[in-house]
């Protein structure tokens, strides 16, 4: 690529030409300039396809004056973030005050000094370009995170559609109490998702198959090396029992640990055994 090409633009508005002239023969060495003589064209150029690296605006500029430039430029969003430094006289630290206010990055007072104009040039483009790629870069990852929570999301919705349709009740118990409920398992055993939701085992579990249960859960999580399928029985709401066979297995809950149950009920495969 040319060099010259490879140049990055700065646009100067300034109705002055000595000071048009100065700055060129300090900056056109290192940058490609662009100049206009009124605030107008100043936005109409820092709106255009051929964006300006930073802007050097006078202070004095005609219609529309300096104020109006710089809160039209920073209230646009493909201008806000180009750097503006103001080109005035010695100024009073009011008029420097209200020009920070307006988005303003940095002010350059006359005479031009060759190493100040350039030095602070120099910075601000480096700023920008830095603040440039850290904007990349968390867009970036901001992208890439919205993906995972995507894909999360389907993944979540997809095992949610298979628990709430499986045939067999699902149930996750967390100290002793029932924190989720598929619609099967409500089914199964005549309540309501609201009426397990929070609800002790032994809501549907007698004293000695609660005892039974939880000692068994207590050997698991202890390492002991025991069958995650085996039988027990619930409780109906009407009173009844249901022969069922358990498999249950242990998951992460929050900071701590709880039971994963697929419940079966097996009273049909009871009675065909006696049948037989």
């Amino acid at each position: 690529m040319d060099r010259s090409q490879s140049k990055q633009v700065l646009l100067i508005a300034d109705a002055n030409p000595e000071n048009v002239r100065v700055l060129k023969t300090i900056l056109a060495p290192d940058y490609d300039i662009s100049v206009v003589a009124d605030g107008m064209e100043a936005i109409r150029l820092a709106t255009s396809p051929n964006t300006p690296g930073l802007i050097l605006l006078n202070v004095m500029m005609p219609m529309p004056d300096m104020y109006t430039v710089c809160k039209k430029l920073k209230a646009d969003k493909t201008t806000k973030d180009i750097p503006l430094i103001l080109l005035s006289e010695p100024t009073t630290e009011d008029t420097e005050a209200k020009g920070f206010g307006l988005g303003a990055a940095d002010y350059i007072t006359k005479p031009f000094k060759r190493s100040v104009v350039r030095a602070r040039i120099r910075t601000h483009l480096e700023l920008k370009r830095y603040r440039d790629n850290l904007d990349t870069r968390v867009q970036k990852r901001v992208g890439v995170l919205h993906e995972e929570i995507q894909e999360r999301r389907d993944v979540e919705d997809t095992y949610r559609a298979l628990v709430e349709h499986a045939r067999d009740g699902i149930a996750i118990i967390h100290d002793f109490k029932v924190r989720y409920a598929n619609p099967a398992f409500c089914k199964m055993i005549g309540f309501s998702e609201q009426e397990l939701s929070g609800a002790h085992l032994k809501k549907f579990i007698s004293e000695e198959e609660f005892i039974k249960n939880t000692k068994r859960y207590s050997d698991r999580i202890a390492g002991l090396n025991l069958p995650r399928i085996y039988k027990s029985q619930i409780i109906h709401s009407d009173g009844s029992t249901i022969d069922v066979e358990l498999n249950v297995c242990v998951i992460p809950y929050g900071r701590s640990l709880a039971a994963l149950v697929i419940v079966r009920d097996i009273r049909e495969e009871e009675a065909w055994k006696y049948c037989i």
